[in-house]
């Protein structure tokens, strides 16, 4: 009920009912990995960072590079950097084929100007699991940064096809267009 609330704009039964649902079972690892969600969507970085690490401690938890990667993306908004890059790391410790982490290690290098590294993590992403609009606009943008004319032209040629009403597309648009004309 409290991602209920959540949903529709009721932040302060949804809080209510996140306490709640952990006072009554404190062990439940995805409650508390909804609850980081929340706390970080309300700005709570330093509340959302104990709750998702202590779903990615539980050792009943199945999934805690999911809870990592959440702490990771959470850390973005701080911004952070730094720990962002911590957790995605550590993640992929736990998992080294976790496509969300990957793309986020990705994310990170390219913004950093570490195209190489940013170019590694996407194939291990695309080897992972399968490409998003998101994915391919940052294959784009990798390869052109390394002059891959073939590889960037790839990747242009699949975000059109298979996203080709996703923002990804508009901005792949506008940025050939941009490249032709000088504008």
């Amino acid at each position: 009920i409290a991602v209920l609330y959540e949903n529709v704009g009721e932040p302060d039964l949804a809080e209510k009912y996140y306490r709640k649902s952990l006072r009554i079972n404190p062990n439940n690892a995805r409650g508390h990995n909804n609850y980081g969600q929340f706390l970080c969507m309300q700005g709570r970085y330093q509340d959302a960072e104990k709750q998702f690490l202590l779903a990615a401690n539980d050792p009943f938890y199945t999934t805690p590079s999911l809870a990592l990667t959440n702490a990771g993306l959470c850390a973005l908004r701080i911004p952070d950097e730094e720990m962002a890059e911590k957790y995605f790391r550590k993640a992929l410790e736990l998992d080294p084929k976790y496509p969300p982490a990957l793309l986020q290690m990705a994310t990170l290098n390219y913004s950093r100007s570490n195209y190489l590294s940013a170019r590694g993590y996407l194939q291990r992403y695309q080897q992972a699991g399968r490409h998003t609009a998101e994915s391919l606009w940052l294959g784009i943008r990798t390869e052109y940064a390394l002059d891959d004319n073939h590889a960037w032209g790839n990747y242009a040629l699949r975000l059109r096809n298979n996203f080709p009403d996703s923002p990804q597309a508009a901005e792949l648009q506008k940025w050939e267009y941009e490249r032709r004309t000088g504008k």
